[in-house]
């Protein structure tokens, strides 16, 4: 689920009430897509979407993948 954390920016969850897994933020005509963690430097970008929706998307076909490795 897409959660709005500010203007622009949303939070990636499983869930209302788990904790954040990734970050997608509005980025020039597109959608930026990072790897969510509280230090800032730790977050790694996954790449620029056409749609949050798609970025959304984009995250848990990552982390699916990461699972299988």
């Amino acid at each position: 689920m897409l959660d709005e954390s500010g203007p622009d920016s949303w939070l990636v969850r499983r869930h209302d009430s788990s904790p954040p897994e990734a970050l997608v933020e509005a980025f020039a005509r597109g959608y930026k897509l990072t790897a969510w963690s509280l230090v800032e430097s730790e977050r790694h970008p996954l790449g620029v979407y056409t749609s949050k929706e798609l970025a959304e998307t984009a995250w848990w076909r990552h982390r699916d993948s990461s699972e299988d490795a």
